[in-house]
């Protein structure tokens, strides 16, 4: 069975193919989440009327596949140099059928012709060894309606997401039993395609690419209480943009990560909607912005974003795995823009998402100590609290010398860090709605923790002479 749910988009025409392409999925929301999530139509005029559509993305309600082991060999070995995508059109004149791949995010490597109306595509990963998480991305179309035949290949790994098609490539569909198969490997899958001069967007999962982070962060921008700012550059040089909520004064924070993974659209579509919550116009969002600035890069890797990889950056490089050699130029600004807030004040609580094949929190064991103490062990049980029926995953694992972004700011700073990875197929409404009682019980517990700490020391008055 299909559920059917929907995501908030940015509104825009599609002026051309070319241009339309950048016009993609944007932050997850639903009718569930908008109905319990608090009302911002005072403070974000701009931004809700950029999120005003909304498209029904159906997914599996039962999909949980079991998630692929992360090998020690993987992430050990030196990365292979990166294949750049394919940027091309591949036109079938037999049939009066075009495939296309010259749009950002997409990825297709090879398509031929094996029967009449019948293609084969392969995708390969931009370098190996990697952790595969296939990603893929075209357009078709036909000179007149017909239905065509994809056998979609992958090499180096299974086809771990159902496909998703589109006509204008920011309302999605998943593709039902009757019109996507998956091969008995698990590395092909075969799609039944309804197909016209209209393109037909086609996707691992929804797009969020570069463009409309950017426009999103662009948004925010125009609040009273937010900042934006370039922190650095990526491999290929495009910018690294931070944005900063909250009072100016403010002495506390909370840091916010995304998107090192660029197939990981779930993940940032939950990270846009606990962003929006603690810049949203209520009693609580009030009242933490004036004690607590958060700092938020949700795009690490746009270069792998831009080009449609699996996993890695332009340097070939797992960016979740250089948090410790520091050698890519995306982890080096995020750290230093990090260890900068040691000059402004104090890190309370630290949050990167993810997506994976299951909702599931990663944190360090409640043995570790941290400031606050037993931060994670509370803000997991509100969230049990407050959904009695959502299953909150937790697993937890001592600190180690791995060069993740959580186990490097726990030995750095010692605060409590969670990796909040959301499934590849959680229903659309429900991750909004997750995510959104993410942040409130969040804002609630950092209250209460600035409340609790002790206040810093003052150096005694010298004597006066």
């Amino acid at each position: 069975m299909l559920v059917f749910s929907r995501l908030a988009l940015f509104r825009g025409g599609l002026p051309g193919r070319r241009a339309a392409s950048a016009h993609r999925a944007q932050p997850v929301c639903g009718r569930a989440a908008l109905s319990s999530a608090p009302r911002h139509s005072r403070i974000f005029p701009a931004l809700f009327g950029m999120f005003a559509p909304f498209l029904h993305a159906a997914v599996p309600a039962d999909a949980e596949p079991a998630a692929p082991p992360r090998t020690a060999a993987v992430e050990a070995a030196p990365p292979s140099p990166v294949t750049p995508p394919v940027r091309r059109t591949w036109v079938f004149a037999a049939d009066g059928v075009t495939f296309d791949a010259r749009f950002p995010s997409a990825r297709l490597d090879e398509c031929r012709r094996t029967a009449p109306d019948t293609f084969a595509i392969t995708i390969t990963p931009e370098n190996t060894p990697i952790n595969p998480s296939p990603w893929f991305a075209f357009t078709v179309r036909a000179e007149s309606a017909k239905t065509v035949i994809v056998d979609l290949k992958c090499v180096g790994g299974s086809l771990r997401y159902r496909p998703k098609i589109s006509v204008d490539g920011r309302s999605w569909i998943s593709l039902p039993e009757e019109a996507f198969r998956l091969g008995e490997n698990k590395h092909e899958g075969r799609l039944q395609l309804e197909v016209g001069p209209e393109p037909l967007w086609v996707a691992a999962q929804e797009i969020i690419g570069v463009e409309h982070l950017e426009a999103w962060m662009r948004a925010l921008e125009r609040l009273p209480f937010v900042t934006r700012a370039e922190i650095g550059r990526s491999v290929q040089g495009r910018p690294l943009h931070k944005i900063e909520i909250g009072a100016a004064t403010a002495d506390a924070f909370l840091v916010v990560i995304g998107r090192q993974h660029p197939p990981e659209t779930t993940g940032t579509a939950a990270l846009l909607g606990f962003v929006e919550t603690l810049a949203g116009d209520t009693p609580l969002a009030r009242d933490f912005r004036q004690h607590f600035r958060t700092l938020v890069v949700p795009l690490l890797n746009p270069d792998g974003v831009e080009h449609g990889h699996w996993r890695h950056n332009v340097g070939g490089v797992d960016l979740n795995r250089d948090w410790g050699p520091f050698r890519q130029p995306e982890t080096r600004a995020v750290r230093d823009e990090i260890l900068a807030l040691r000059d402004r004040g104090r890190i309370y609580f630290f949050l990167d998402f993810h997506s994976t094949f299951f909702d599931v929190f990663y944190t360090r064991t409640d043995a570790e100590p941290t400031q606050p103490p037993l931060f994670v062990r509370d803000w997991v049980a509100a969230l049990h609290a407050r959904f009695p029926d959502y299953p909150v995953k937790r697993s937890a694992s001592p600190n180690s010398t791995s060069a993740t972004s959580l186990g490097w700011m726990h030995r750095t700073f010692g605060v409590p860090a969670v990796t909040y990875e959301i499934g590849d197929h959680t229903d659309r409404a429900r991750l909004r709605l997750i995510a959104t009682g993410a942040a409130e019980e969040t804002m609630t517990l950092l209250l209460q923790a600035r409340a609790a700490a002790p206040a810093p020391s003052v150096p005694a008055a010298s004597p006066q002479n």
